[in-house]
């Protein structure tokens, strides 16, 4: 039946629109006079979800952002205590000696592969969990709308809003030049960063991006990030084995997308006072971006 509401989804509507057709008919949504979200059903069944306009600005300690590079191994983590902290994708295999406040997973893939790790986190009502309408599409396929404890908070890419036609990524910049929260870089237009999660977020090829652009609308100001490695993208991470290994696309996008990405936010990031450190020494991205400081320093 799926495949038949697809088919008909792709015959009533032009390509601009394609990344919606597995969600009709059974998503419905309400958007708030800001842009978000306001109100999500599936299959008629209404869904909780935060009101992002009040999550604004309402982080007032340290934020911990929790990334997947290798070197998490090598670090304490319990000297990050007395912080918020803010989990992504695998990083959930910590739970127990790390407590995580907030959470993004933005991949769909890693929703389809990893359903014991992603249901866990659906039944931790400690958390906020920032994720997009595609995922939770995914999500639902193993799990009930009874069955969702944690919060759940809806962002989207700014390219890919929900019922809206897609936007090419070189033609945001123009398409948004109205709107002052997003920022683009002038040099390169492929390039930019979201000040509002509720109008969309800036994707740059990594969930860790996504992060960003959450913690600073959270009214993060000083943020610590562990696993940022952006090296030896063959390894797994530090969760995996190589037996177990989800497939990376960080390599074919650093070069012209991610570094890009992260030096740009930084600059942004600076000017809103706002300091993010990066725990992994031994970073590609050098001090340029973030300045990479040990965890002994914290």
């Amino acid at each position: 039946m799926g495949s038949l509401f697809k088919q008909i989804y792709r015959y009533t509507h032009s390509r601009e629109f394609r990344h919606n057709e597995n969600l009709w008919p059974h998503i419905t949504i309400t958007r708030a006079p800001e842009g978000h979200i306001a109100s999500i059903s599936y299959k008629k069944k209404n869904i909780n979800i935060e009101d992002l306009s009040k999550l604004k600005g309402t982080l007032n300690v340290p934020l911990s952002i929790i990334a997947t590079g290798p070197s998490v191994k090598d670090l304490t983590l319990s000297k990050l205590s007395g912080m918020s902290t803010l989990g992504v994708n695998g990083a959930y295999t910590l739970m127990g000696s790390i407590n995580f406040d907030y959470y993004v997973i933005v991949d769909r893939g890693f929703v389809e592969k990893k359903p014991e790790l992603v249901s866990a986190i659906l039944a931790n009502k400690e958390l906020i969990l920032f994720t997009t309408v595609l995922c939770l599409n995914e999500m639902l396929k193993f799990v009930t709308v009874e069955n969702i404890s944690c919060r759940l908070a809806i962002v989207e890419d700014i390219r890919y809003r929900i019922f809206d036609k897609s936007i090419p990524s070189n033609k945001c910049a123009d398409f948004f030049s109205g709107c002052a929260d997003f920022l683009f870089d002038s040099k390169n237009k492929h390039i930019g960063y979201s000040k509002d999660i509720r109008k969309g977020i800036v994707d740059a090829g990594t969930v860790t991006y996504w992060a960003l652009q959450i913690a600073f609308y959270l009214g993060g100001k000083d943020i610590f990030i562990a696993g940022l490695d952006m090296n030896n993208f063959s390894k797994p991470r530090f969760y995996e084995d190589e037996a177990n290994k989800l497939p990376s696309f960080l390599a074919g996008n650093y070069e012209t997308l991610i570094y890009p990405s992260f030096l740009y936010a930084s600059g942004i990031m600076k000017d809103e006072n706002c300091k993010v450190y990066n725990l992994s020494l031994n970073s590609a991205l050098g001090d340029e971006v973030f300045k990479r400081i040990s965890i002994d320093e914290v």
